[in-house]
């Protein structure tokens, strides 16, 4: 069966669309140990994505490592093949309260957090592979910068 060609700019707001819809994901780091953490995200420019986060282990590993794995998806619908998502392979940064980098941040976030949170992660994406069997056509479809 052949991969549906779309086109990059159809792709792109696909991703981007289906990012804005989501705010719950998954953050893969590997530095002092590997680490897969839920995360609660927001989209920025483009598609970069900003996490906050007040710690935890994977700030020991992006110290070691900046190269991140990021995934959004819905639900598996009854098979292994009936999924949509978006996985993200990029490089992190991280800022602190105060930081350039967290009012960036910031600008974009659409909800609430707490006074605890002091820490904010974005990610700038170098891959995104795209899979939608849910609606689409089921073939994974990647996007580079």
């Amino acid at each position: 069966m052949a991969t549906t060609v779309i086109s990059e700019q159809d792709l792109k707001m696909d991703i981007i669309d289906f990012l804005k819809a989501k705010d719950t994901g998954a953050l893969a780091t590997s530095g002092r140990d590997t680490r897969v953490s839920p995360v609660r995200y927001f989209l920025g420019e483009g598609m970069d994505i900003y996490i906050h986060s007040d710690g935890g282990s994977k700030f020991d590993n992006l110290e070691v490592n900046n190269q991140v794995c990021f995934l959004a998806s819905t639900e598996f619908y009854g098979d292994y093949q009936t999924i949509k998502g978006v996985q993200i392979f990029g490089n992190a940064e991280i800022g602190d309260l105060n930081s350039t980098l967290y009012k960036e941040g910031e600008k974009h976030c659409p909800f609430e957090h707490g006074e605890e949170v002091d820490k904010i992660i974005k990610i700038t994406p170098k891959e995104i592979v795209y899979k939608d069997g849910v609606d689409g056509d089921g073939e994974k479809h990647r996007w580079r910068y």
